[in-house]
């Protein structure tokens, strides 16, 4: 063999090193790695063709012996010579093994200045690319876990050698950090890696702000602080790392900081429009914060650069929330052009059909979402949409069974509760309301919706006692809070028991003026019932003049509103002008027809 003279090495260690990264695979994981050695046909799996284990480390870290002082060339120049010319080629398994041996060789023998350093640079990345292998092996283990165990530890000590030779390999760093990810893997590790690759990749700051994120991600609990700031790092050097925003967007909701992970989520959606899970979760913390509008901006941001049934069908269920159902029926139709076979598209549009009065299209996309998806009959909204078409069409047991049975999914789901009872009450079984209703107080004893539907139930089985007891509880609850309930109707009817009720002992002529007086202006004096309550708490107080004005006036209102109670109103003004009171007693009879349960009914 030629010898090389240190002086020419240069030139060789760069044309090596230039062929190590030519050759070296690319990212850890990938299967790249795996397909190297075929084209010699030899396995690269690190047991094929391996003789007796060879020395790594140990003959790397020993001090080099001097160099040959008769003719100035290193001991080992010979065996560093040979390793360099066979780095070009070595891609298998057994010839990476063939660089490694010469390479140990060489610096076991002696290397000196430039060429003991260039060995450990080439022995460092002919540990990286061994290791690579073995990486590569494991995916190939058919679920053998006792054997990528093995695999993942050979490889995690092939990577200390190699960092023993090249303390600058980041690709190693990093390697060592996801192998120890996996696990019964080391979490300190992982920590001291990702840092000594941090620090090696200043003068790269996308590659950087990857270090930086699997840094964040191990840290544990009670190191929030050092997890958050390894984020901001990670995204202050790339920050379009939507991986980092996802992750800082987690981080935040966690500190409660909304705001703060709705603006890297929206950043997320700016690089990745058609992200549907980033998007959702925006659009639901949107809306739980009452920024309707801010997650409609977004979504019309997001389908204007790139259209996607699912931000379609998700802006329709923001157009319901406002009520703009022609807005969300237009997006929906939208979504089923683009995927006519998307089911929940089809249950979204039936139930706006429902609202429509549109039953026969509620229908058809109904049985078009279970021919479509046979198990989506059994969704809570395909449920859902059939109890509103069995309401629409006066199938009240029916409408009573599909609700009975979202119930049974969700027993803590108070407001399917209330709707069942509503329900009872629209099917004149008003004592099975107040059994579900009175479930749901004991509970929550001062909701005030379940309040007032429990004392219009107890109005109409002629219980005027406790009636008057959950509208007064209702109306402390509520305070003065009439946005979020209807406090002119709770108002209202407890006026017009105190004033109309046959029981003495009930009524209560200057209460019942004092509320329906509020009642009034709460609506401005524009509902024909309220002002005949108002009218009913005067003639109760037997200031008949008073009653007339305001009966009159309920009169006038309800030939002006076409009012479907303008009969009964002309009635109590003829009451008024005779001096006498109003009296009401409502007692629903209840309805005795036995409820069946589908299992119940005989299929004739």
């Amino acid at each position: 063999m030629i010898r090389s003279s240190s002086k020419h090495l240069t030139l060789l260690a760069l044309l090596c090193l230039s062929g190590s990264l030519l050759f070296a695979p690319s990212p850890a994981f990938s299967q790249q790695a795996a397909e190297e050695s075929p084209q010699t046909g030899e396995s690269a799996s690190p047991d094929a063709g391996t003789q007796a284990e060879t020395p790594q480390a140990e003959a790397a870290d020993e001090t080099e012996p001097a160099a040959d002082a008769a003719d100035g060339i290193d001991a080992g120049q010979d065996e560093l010579d040979e390793a360099a010319i066979l780095r070009f080629d070595a891609k298998s398994a057994r010839e990476l093994e063939a660089v490694e041996r010469l390479l140990q060789t060489a610096i076991k023998k002696g290397l000196s200045g430039e060429n003991a350093s260039f060995a450990k640079k080439m022995l460092g990345s002919v540990l990286l690319q061994k290791s690579q292998q073995l990486i590569a092996a494991m995916g190939q283990t058919a679920g053998n876990r006792n054997r990528a165990i093995q695999l993942r530890d050979e490889a995690l000590r092939t990577l200390e050698d190699a960092l023993k030779n090249d303390p600058e390999l980041v690709e190693a760093h990093l390697l060592v950090a996801r192998l120890n990810m996996l696990p019964g893997g080391d979490k300190d590790a992982i920590t001291a890696a990702t840092s000594s690759a941090i620090d090696l990749l200043a003068d790269n700051p996308v590659e950087r702000s990857a270090a930086y994120l699997l840094r964040a991600l191990t840290w544990g609990p009670g190191n929030e602080d050092k997890r958050l700031a390894d984020l901001d790092a990670a995204i202050k050097d790339d920050p379009k790392n939507r991986e980092a925003l996802q992750a800082r967007a987690a981080v935040r909701l966690q500190n409660q900081d909304v705001a703060g992970a709705i603006e890297d989520m929206e950043r997320v959606l700016a690089e990745d429009p058609t992200n549907l899970q980033v998007a959702q979760t925006v659009v639901q913390k949107l809306a739980d914060l009452d920024r309707v509008d801010d997650a409609l901006e977004l979504l019309s941001k997001a389908l204007e650069a790139k259209p996607s049934e699912g931000l379609y069908r998700m802006r329709a269920i923001l157009y319901r929330m406002q009520l703009k159902e022609e807005e969300a029926l237009a997006d929906l139709n939208k979504a089923l052009a683009m995927q006519p076979q998307d089911p929940i598209s089809l249950l979204q549009r039936a139930e706006i059909s429902v609202a429509r009065k549109n039953l026969q299209a509620a229908k058809d996309d109904l049985r078009a979402a279970e021919r479509i998806a046979p198990g989506v009959a059994a969704a809570e909204q395909a449920i859902f949409v059939r109890c509103l078409i069995a309401i629409e069409e006066g199938r009240m047991a029916d409408a009573i069974n599909e609700m009975k049975t979202l119930i049974d999914r969700d027993p803590t789901n108070d407001g399917r509760k209330l709707q069942l009872a509503n329900l009872y009450l629209q099917d004149e079984r008003p004592r099975q309301a107040i059994e579900v209703l009175s479930s749901i107080l004991d509970r929550d004893p001062t909701n005030v919706s379940v309040l007032r539907s429990r004392a219009d139930a107890y109005l109409s089985v002629g219980d005027h006692d406790k009636a008057i007891e959950d509208y007064e509880r209702a109306i402390k609850a509520a305070g003065d809070d009439s946005t979020n309930y209807d406090l002119s109707g709770i108002l209202n009817n407890l006026a017009w028991v105190l004033a109309t009720s046959p029981q003495d002992s009930v009524r209560d002529g200057a209460r019942s003026v004092e509320l329906g007086e509020r009642a009034v202006e709460l609506t401005d004096g524009k509902e024909p019932h309220i002002l005949s309550t108002l009218a009913a708490g005067y003639a109760e107080m037997g200031n008949f003049e008073k009653a007339i004005e305001w009966s009159s006036k309920a009169v006038e209102v309800g030939k002006a509103q076409e009012h479907e109670q303008l009969q009964q109103l002309e009635e109590e003004l003829q009451q008024y002008r005779a001096g006498k009171p109003w009296r009401e007693k409502q007692e629903t009879e209840e309805n005795a027809v036995p409820i069946l349960s589908p299992e119940d009914l005989i299929d004739t």
